[in-house]
């Protein structure tokens, strides 16, 4: 008696691939990536040679500087009042520094950056 195992390939739209390519910026794990996803890894690393052109790009090149902007907050706000938060990814690394009241913004720009 000869059994027939039939294999049903999962079909994914191109947003959904395309996605998955998006979140895999230089120092994320493609693995990591694909895992919580449920794919196999060496598919999304096909997917990013398939789609990396058609992605407008994200990632900062290597040659941009960074450079320090002070933004000088008003006098009257207490210093106690501020949310600081500081962020170190190997050598780079940033400061903020953002007035309490506007904690809406704040999350709103790190929302962004963390991308």
């Amino acid at each position: 008696m000869s059994t027939s195992l039939s294999i049903r390939r999962r079909r994914h739209t191109l947003e959904f691939k395309q996605g998955l390519v998006a979140l895999c910026q230089p120092g994320t794990s493609v693995s990591a990536v694909a895992l919580a996803h449920s794919i196999n890894s060496n598919l999304l690393r096909r997917w990013i040679h398939q789609y990396t052109d058609a992605l407008p790009s994200k990632a900062i090149t290597t040659s941009a500087k960074l450079v320090p902007v002070q933004v000088d907050l008003s006098s009257d706000l207490p210093v106690s009042d501020a949310i600081e938060i500081s962020i170190q990814k190997n050598s780079a690394r940033i400061n903020i520094r953002w007035p309490g009241q506007q904690a809406e913004a704040c999350a709103l720009l790190l929302a962004e950056l963390l991308k």
